[in-house]
């Protein structure tokens, strides 16, 4: 691999592990930063492992299967990405306005440039780009999201005992769904690798919160707190019914059958992926390629993995997996 690859591009790195560089810093090197209510409830997972499934699915059962709520703004919006940190200029606002006004009078060979649909689709992620500020202006209880690890999760979250829904999927789906979200092709998400170079960086623990082992596993081991429910995205796709009750029964909300299929019904892969306030478009292009939800089967790997991958990857999985008693279907 060429040494510029060691690393996926735009990294920090705090205590050996990698981090977006638009991410809060000062709140992955200092947790105790974020103030949490005791009634937050987060949901936590390593990337692209079910989170935005997960997070409407909560979202549903905290307010008693009001869709109206979760079609009313973009999830970011109702439920920030905590560590998110994404500063706009401060004219880019000015500019956005400026450019809605001015959209309907222009050529649509204009309106098609791709650097005008670049800048109307960052209006989108605005409101809710710095999490840590975005959080303190939501009525309580906030139900919030992060893909932190458990050694830098906020540190407030686990004195208070915070509800915390933690959402684990295999490794070998999870790494072919985020090289995808990787290669969206949208700054800061517009990694230009091949799928064999991903591969060699995500085995290593080169990609944005490092290795799937050490975040699943640190995880695993808190799945008997009582504020801590650990889910595996396989199960909820085989008994989403029963994943909602479960939820249920530990956010101690009390739901009927009806609300329950309502809410199965609402967060389903296929209405998730027909809400724009889910799955929005987060780049120009191929839409099937570019949007946030891309297809949530179970064995997709098999498309990618060649078979050196997986003679491989099965090796490391055993010996990392060794009396953890922690299995997934592949």
């Amino acid at each position: 691999m060429d040494e510029n690859t060691r690393y996926i591009s735009n990294t920090f790195q705090h205590n050996g592990v990698p981090y977006l560089n638009q991410f809060n810093r000062s709140l992955i090197e200092t947790p105790e930063i974020v103030k949490c209510r005791e009634d937050d409830v987060f949901v936590a997972s390593y990337p692209k492992s079910g989170t935005t499934w997960l997070v409407e699915m909560v979202s549903l059962v905290m307010n008693g299967g009001n869709t109206d709520f979760n079609t009313s703004a973009w999830q970011q919006e109702r439920h920030p990405m905590i560590e998110a940190n994404f500063k706009a200029p401060f004219w880019l606002p000015w500019v956005i306005h400026l450019l809605k006004l001015l959209k309907p009078l222009m050529p649509k060979a204009i309106q098609n440039l791709v650097f005008l649909k670049r800048l109307l689709l960052a209006e989108t992620h605005m409101k809710a780009a710095i999490g840590i500020e975005h959080m303190k202006r939501l009525e309580s209880p906030r139900l919030l999201k992060s893909h932190l690890p458990y050694q830098t999760f906020p540190t407030q979250a686990i004195s208070k005992k915070c509800k915390i829904v933690y959402v684990a999927r295999n490794p070998k789906d999870t790494a072919v769904s985020y090289f995808y979200h990787c290669s969206l092709g949208m700054f800061p998400l517009d990694y230009k690798g091949s799928w064999n170079e991903f591969y060699e960086l995500y085995v290593n623990g080169k990609v944005w919160y490092g290795s799937w082992f050490d975040h699943v596993l640190a995880w695993w081991q808190r799945k008997g707190d009582d504020n801590v429910l650990f889910l595996k995205y396989e199960d909820m796709k085989k008994d989403p019914k029963g994943t909602v009750k479960t939820i249920a029964v530990f956010l101690d909300v009390t739901l009927s059958d009806d609300i329950v299929d309502k809410i199965v019904e609402f967060s389903s892969f296929k209405s998730m992926k027909s809400n724009k306030a889910v799955n929005i478009s987060l780049s120009i292009g191929d839409k099937n390629k570019h949007q946030f939800i891309r297809k949530g089967v179970v064995g997709d790997w098999m498309n990618y993995f060649t078979v050196s991958q997986n003679k491989e990857y099965e090796k490391i999985y055993k010996e990392r997996m060794k009396g953890s008693g922690l299995d997934f279907e592949w």
